[in-house]
Protein backbone atom coordinates (compact mmCIF):
# COMPACT_ATOMS: atom_id res chain seq x y z
CA UNK A 1 0.00 0.00 0.00
CA UNK A 2 1.13 3.30 -0.66
CA UNK A 3 -0.04 6.10 1.17
CA UNK A 4 -1.13 9.67 -1.07
CA UNK A 5 -3.62 12.33 0.52
CA UNK A 6 -5.63 11.53 3.23
CA UNK A 7 -4.33 8.37 3.72
CA UNK A 8 -6.44 7.09 0.69
CA UNK A 9 -4.12 4.02 -1.05
CA UNK A 10 -3.41 4.55 -4.48
CA UNK A 11 -3.09 0.38 -4.89
CA UNK A 12 -6.09 -1.47 -3.07
CA UNK A 13 -6.69 -4.85 -2.87
CA UNK A 14 -9.61 -6.00 -5.33
CA UNK A 15 -10.17 -8.88 -3.54
CA UNK A 16 -11.04 -7.71 -0.63
CA UNK A 17 -14.01 -5.82 -1.62
CA UNK A 18 -12.00 -2.32 -2.06
CA UNK A 19 -12.53 -0.19 -4.52
CA UNK A 20 -10.17 2.12 -6.47
CA UNK A 21 -10.33 5.86 -5.75
CA UNK A 22 -8.43 9.01 -8.05
CA UNK A 23 -5.95 10.80 -6.05
CA UNK A 24 -7.27 13.79 -5.20
CA UNK A 25 -4.94 16.89 -6.75
CA UNK A 26 -4.57 20.15 -6.84
CA UNK A 27 -3.75 20.89 -10.60
CA UNK A 28 -3.98 24.63 -11.05
CA UNK A 29 -0.78 25.18 -12.19
CA UNK A 30 -0.80 28.71 -13.44
CA UNK A 31 -1.88 29.86 -10.08
CA UNK A 32 2.30 29.48 -8.87
CA UNK A 33 4.34 32.18 -8.36
CA UNK A 34 6.13 31.48 -11.76
CA UNK A 35 3.68 32.84 -13.64
CA UNK A 36 2.77 35.51 -12.10
CA UNK A 37 2.07 38.48 -14.03
CA UNK A 38 2.05 38.35 -18.09
CA UNK A 39 2.13 34.78 -19.63
CA UNK A 40 3.43 36.61 -22.68
CA UNK A 41 6.99 37.32 -22.39
CA UNK A 42 7.52 33.40 -21.82
CA UNK A 43 6.07 32.30 -24.95
CA UNK A 44 8.64 31.60 -27.26
CA UNK A 45 8.54 30.72 -31.15
CA UNK A 46 8.65 27.51 -30.88
CA UNK A 47 5.74 27.82 -28.62
CA UNK A 48 3.76 29.49 -31.27
CA UNK A 49 4.16 27.30 -33.78
CA UNK A 50 3.13 24.50 -31.58
CA UNK A 51 -0.07 26.33 -30.84
CA UNK A 52 -0.32 26.88 -34.53
CA UNK A 53 -0.36 23.45 -35.64
CA UNK A 54 -2.69 22.46 -32.58
CA UNK A 55 -5.16 25.04 -34.14
CA UNK A 56 -4.30 23.12 -37.64
CA UNK A 57 -5.59 19.88 -36.59
CA UNK A 58 -8.07 20.98 -34.88
CA UNK A 59 -9.62 22.03 -38.08
CA UNK A 60 -8.48 18.87 -40.09
CA UNK A 61 -9.93 16.42 -37.64
CA UNK A 62 -12.99 18.38 -37.77
CA UNK A 63 -13.23 18.70 -41.86
CA UNK A 64 -12.30 15.28 -42.74
CA UNK A 65 -14.55 13.92 -39.87
CA UNK A 66 -17.47 16.16 -41.73
CA UNK A 67 -17.01 15.47 -44.98
CA UNK A 68 -16.96 11.04 -44.21
CA UNK A 69 -20.14 12.04 -42.57
CA UNK A 70 -21.32 13.83 -45.21
CA UNK A 71 -20.04 11.37 -47.90
CA UNK A 72 -20.93 7.89 -46.24
CA UNK A 73 -24.54 9.13 -45.65
CA UNK A 74 -25.42 10.93 -49.08
CA UNK A 75 -27.71 9.05 -51.25
CA UNK A 76 -25.02 9.15 -53.79
CA UNK A 77 -22.92 6.38 -52.12
CA UNK A 78 -25.34 5.41 -49.42
CA UNK A 79 -26.19 2.61 -52.50
CA UNK A 80 -22.52 1.29 -52.19
CA UNK A 81 -22.66 0.73 -48.92
CA UNK A 82 -24.59 -1.55 -46.77
CA UNK A 83 -26.39 -0.36 -43.15
CA UNK A 84 -24.36 -1.78 -40.59
CA UNK A 85 -20.72 -0.75 -42.34
CA UNK A 86 -22.27 2.85 -42.99
CA UNK A 87 -23.69 2.86 -39.16
CA UNK A 88 -20.14 2.31 -37.64
CA UNK A 89 -18.10 4.34 -39.99
CA UNK A 90 -20.51 6.66 -39.10
CA UNK A 91 -19.81 6.72 -35.04
CA UNK A 92 -16.63 6.13 -35.54
CA UNK A 93 -16.33 9.95 -37.57
CA UNK A 94 -18.85 11.06 -35.18
CA UNK A 95 -16.43 9.96 -32.00
CA UNK A 96 -13.39 11.44 -33.79
CA UNK A 97 -15.51 14.45 -34.56
CA UNK A 98 -16.63 15.21 -30.76
CA UNK A 99 -12.59 14.76 -29.70
CA UNK A 100 -11.86 17.54 -31.97
CA UNK A 101 -14.29 20.04 -30.74
CA UNK A 102 -14.39 19.04 -26.73
CA UNK A 103 -10.83 17.82 -26.23
CA UNK A 104 -8.18 18.87 -28.98
CA UNK A 105 -9.10 22.99 -29.24
CA UNK A 106 -8.21 23.09 -25.01
CA UNK A 107 -5.15 21.69 -25.88
CA UNK A 108 -3.52 25.17 -27.29
CA UNK A 109 -3.80 27.07 -24.43
CA UNK A 110 -1.38 24.62 -21.99
CA UNK A 111 0.77 24.27 -25.01
CA UNK A 112 1.50 28.06 -24.93
CA UNK A 113 1.55 28.87 -20.89
CA UNK A 114 3.49 25.57 -19.98
CA UNK A 115 0.70 25.28 -16.95
CA UNK A 116 -2.74 23.98 -16.91
CA UNK A 117 -5.12 27.10 -16.61
CA UNK A 118 -8.34 25.38 -16.22
CA UNK A 119 -8.47 23.49 -12.91
CA UNK A 120 -9.03 20.12 -11.51
CA UNK A 121 -11.95 18.82 -13.49
CA UNK A 122 -11.59 19.56 -16.10
CA UNK A 123 -7.90 18.03 -15.77
CA UNK A 124 -9.63 14.96 -14.41
CA UNK A 125 -11.36 14.98 -17.39
CA UNK A 126 -8.88 15.82 -20.13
Amino acid sequence: MYPIKNNVAAVMDLKAGKHLVAPAINNISCTNNRFAGHFFHQIGPFDVIQALFIVLLTFLVISANLMVILVINSRRYAAYIHPQPRYLLTSLALNDLAIGLLIIPFSALPALLHCWPYGEIFCQIQ
